[in-house]
């Protein structure tokens, strides 16, 4: 069955990446699996939601981690899609082959990601792809140490269509540009940027594996993620002795995090998300690394055609939470983020009181804190 939502938006246009169409969401789900368990869930419309990865946070209700990583928040995000045609093949058992465990999901997608949205497909021809694939091998043994283990692996395809930077085109390149941001819920500071369309026409590419294990009421998750742009070497109109976009762009990252279900009201290391009283406590560690084969990144984090202050920068992150459940996946809660940076701008080291008087390319390290409210329904 399919689902919708009206929004406000532009009716006439619906190829506007500017501004909304008049359709909000609108998909529809055909159940394959229902005639034969080996056919997937076809989704087909605007709006729809693609997979990457689950261990670069955990669930929204009963993980800890306040955001996405710093690398792949940028580029795929929770895996929202403008448009796109998406099959999965969900909690299918693995007995039949030999294997005491089931696929958790099987992706296999052709959607905009992160590229438009409010039901707006990209007028190009050049398709962006997603795989994804996760597998609990053990989770039909009995023995508990190995139940709860998950691995999965994500990659995202995209083609970079410089088309978008003619006049009249429109054309959304979620790859476009590689950006680094902190995880500040208001007044987000770009620790990184290579610019708009600042990556050439070609294929950009980003895999992540990943790894969790469950026991009780302790999650353990481990990922990474690699990003590297094909750059086919496009480069702008634009006034003698600016900036070239030519160059590989490429980034990485590696988390390791913990989720433990302090305390319910039916004792110490209980507690799960739909029992109200129980106190989830968690922290996690990540380290980004980007960097652009220039002397200094084009169009970076300064004004346009302009050259950067650095073409490589490193941010380490580490961050503990604490939540509280006050009815079934709803909870309260707060995060201390402690950042470590090696390259900053003038003008984010003043933002973020690190330098008040700023060294071009200098580092630092600051601590934000946030109080959040979330509800999943």
């Amino acid at each position: 069955m399919g689902h919708g939502r009206f929004g406000t938006g532009n009716a006439k246009n619906s190829i506007n990446t500017a501004t909304g169409s008049i359709m909000h969401r609108g998909a529809v789900h055909f159940h394959l699996e229902n005639l034969n368990p080996f056919l997937p869930t076809v989704d087909v419309g605007g709006d729809v939601s693609t997979s990457f990865s689950l261990s670069r946070q955990g669930s929204s209700s009963v993980g800890t981690q306040m955001e996405y990583d710093l690398l792949t928040r940028f580029f795929v995000d929770d895996g929202l899609a403008g448009w796109g045609y998406i099959m999965n093949w969900d909690d299918r058992s693995l007995s039949s082959i030999g294997i005491p465990g089931r696929i958790g999901r099987a992706q296999f997608a052709m959607a905009t990601v992160r590229a438009g949205d409010d039901n707006l497909s990209s007028n190009t021809d050049r398709k962006n792809f997603n795989l994804y694939a996760n597998i609990f091998p053990f989770s039909e043994l009995k023995n508990k140490w190995l139940q709860g283990f998950m691995f999965e692996m994500g990659a995202w395809f995209c083609n970079v269509d410089q088309r978008a930077s003619v006049p009249g085109n429109i054309v959304a390149n979620s790859c476009g540009r590689l950006q680094i941001q902190d995880n500040g819920n208001s007044a987000r500071q770009t620790l990184f940027d290579t610019g708009a369309n600042s990556i050439g026409e070609g294929l950009a590419t980003l895999t992540s594996p990943g790894i969790t294990w469950e026991i009780g009421p302790y999650r353990l998750r481990t990922m990474g993620a690699f990003f590297q742009a094909a750059d086919g070497g496009f480069k702008p109109t634009a006034p003698p002795g600016s900036a070239s976009v030519t160059g590989k762009k490429r980034g990485r990252v590696w988390l390791i995090g913990h989720d433990l279900f302090l305390w319910s009201p039916k004792g110490w290391l209980t507690g799960t998300a739909n029992t109200p009283g129980s106190i989830l406590v968690g922290t996690h560690f990540e380290r980004t690394d980007v960097s652009c084969d220039v002397p200094r990144c084009p169009s970076g984090p300064t004004a346009p055609g302009t050259l950067s202050q650095f073409h490589r920068g490193a941010y380490i992150l580490r961050e503990w939470d604490l939540w509280y459940f006050l009815a079934p996946r709803m909870s309260i809660g707060g995060s201390l983020l402690w950042y470590d940076a090696s390259n900053l701008t003038t003008t984010v080291q003043r933002n973020l009181g690190v330098n008040h008087n700023g060294r071009p390319g200098g580092g630092g390290s600051w601590l934000d804190g946030n109080l959040n409210f979330r509800y999943q329904f």
